[in-house]
């Protein structure tokens, strides 16, 4: 019997708990590659599914909808049932099997120049709730807690930011790449779901990027520049 594991937070994982999985370094494709890579890894495991476990989040609005809407389709088909986790608590279970000590502060991309971030003491607790912000209010939050701490998430343009902005305000640190795709992070996201279950629905930190432009009728239009409009589809 297998368990099957989803993430879709930013890019796709796909995996059956204690197999290599497999996963694709983009966070645009997923409704496209998540049935064929689901189904490459369901056929290769060979076994009967008896459970799905998928991260809920936080992470961008697509993302999060594609993979909670495939688990959920999918647990029914089946016939088996779904449990959700945190990303940000799988990134602490993940830093901590990787080495880390002291707090961990975990994050994911949010894009706009920001990301989701919590931060967590050394034995797993949550020192502060899931919160989305700038590189520059994040490194305020990691001096508040007076301490080294360890800075974990997924590679990219926005983990360097935050680095360099820890830096810069001379921060006690160190710094943890997890990889996006590999069987400890099948097993920290499997365990993030058994230590503390989440509803299979998507956690979103920010409101929807869609915004009505007219108000009521006989109401002026709202005036949006071409320097908003362009910095809200970065």
């Amino acid at each position: 019997m297998a368990t099957l594991l989803i993430d879709t937070t930013y890019f796709l994982t796909v995996g059956i708990l204690g197999r290599q999985p497999l996963w694709v370094e983009s966070s645009t494709d997923h409704v496209e590659m998540l049935e064929p890579l689901a189904a490459q890894v369901l056929e290769e495991c060979g076994e009967k599914v008896e459970k799905i476990e998928a991260m809920a989040g936080p992470g961008p609005f697509t993302g999060l909808r594609a993979g909670l809407a495939f688990a959920t389709g999918l647990s029914l088909s089946l016939k088996v049932p779904l449990a959700a986790g945190s990303l940000l608590f799988a990134e602490d279970i993940w830093a901590r099997a990787a080495g880390a000590g002291g707090n961990v502060i975990a994050v994911n991309n949010a894009r706009r120049r920001q990301a989701y971030f919590q931060i967590f003491s050394e034995s797993g607790e949550e020192l502060s709730n899931m919160d989305i912000a700038s590189p520059a209010q994040i490194s305020r939050a990691a001096l508040a807690m007076g301490r080294p701490f360890t800075l974990v998430g997924l590679p990219g343009e926005y983990f360097d930011k935050i680095s360099s902005a820890l830096s810069e305000a001379e921060a006690a640190f160190s710094v943890l790449a997890r990889p996006a795709g590999s069987l400890p992070w099948l097993e920290s996201m499997h365990q993030s779901v058994q230590e503390r279950p989440l509803p299979a629905r998507p956690i979103y930190l920010r409101e929807a990027d869609a915004v009505p432009l007219f108000g009521k009728e006989g109401e002026s239009s709202r005036e949006i520049s071409a320097d908003n409009l362009l910095w809200s589809l970065n």
